[in-house]
């Protein structure tokens, strides 16, 4: 009965570590942006509210836009950000896994670049923008 307990009782700490280190990495807030380019003969804009839109994009070319990441915690906090989605294998993230002091603030440059012979039509996708406690 003594060896089942010590078993038992190792189960319950280890369960124990796992939901602490989990609770402890877990994110403070994770922001989901919706984004997309197309792939056409021509460039062209698209001004879609509440989107990180890239317009239309001709292959071998590429369009940049940007966003301002505030800090509005009392403490510094890591940001992360990560793409999925078709789009993805084309944005490049001018910077990452940055860290912001308490009310400081960073435009981020997000470049989308179809690589030339890509085939034609809607790459959507979605950036997400996750804060860690320091």
């Amino acid at each position: 009965m003594e060896r089942k307990n010590k078993i038992t009782l190792s189960i319950v700490f280890v369960v124990a570590i796992i939901i602490l280190s989990m609770t402890l990495n877990a994110p403070l807030h994770k922001e989901i942006i919706q984004t997309k380019f197309i792939a056409g003969e021509r460039s062209g804009f698209d001004l879609e509210r509440g989107r990180l839109n890239f317009g239309s994009i001709a292959p071998g070319a590429f369009v940049e836009r940007q966003i301002t990441i505030e800090n509005t915690y009392e403490h510094p906090i890591i940001t992360k950000i990560k793409s999925s989605g078709a789009i993805s294998p084309h944005i490049i993230v001018s910077e990452n896994n940055f860290i912001l002091k308490p009310e400081e603030s960073r435009n981020i440059t997000f470049s989308c670049l179809p690589e030339r012979g890509i085939e034609f039509g809607e790459y959507p996708g979605e950036i997400e923008i996750i804060f860690y406690k320091t």
